[in-house]
């Protein structure tokens, strides 16, 4: 069905900057971490939540794997840092819910000014 096909779209555009395997990710400023997830919301809602404001390279919710329930924390990257500009400023704050989401962007690992 849908599903399918979308996977396999996704699949070729996260291909396109193979990285062995290692969780993709958009370009630096792209990547933005949201906490406060409520637990039963699966990647797809993620991904659904924040299309609109861009093109999603990725998309993930933290599983615990010894209870398999939602971390309530996760990561969407987009590929540009425009897009993850706008996630932000419409996203961070919103409720759903009891809970307001917390987006904020992914500090670059190797940066060590402090923000």
């Amino acid at each position: 069905g849908k599903q399918v096909y979308l996977r396999r779209v996704r699949k070729a555009v996260v291909s396109t900057q193979s990285t062995g395997g290692k969780q993709s990710e958009g370009p630096e400023g792209s990547n933005l971490f949201i906490y406060h997830i409520p637990a039963e919301l699966r990647d797809h809602d993620l991904s659904e939540m924040f299309s609109p404001f861009g093109a999603i390279v990725s998309c993930k919710i933290f599983i615990d794997k010894a209870t398999n329930q939602s971390k309530c924390f996760g990561f969407v990257s987009f590929d540009n840092p425009k897009s993850a500009q706008l996630a932000i400023q419409a996203m961070n704050g919103f409720k759903i819910g009891s809970k307001r989401l917390k987006v904020q962007l992914k500090k670059p690992r190797d940066a060590a000014k402090p923000f």
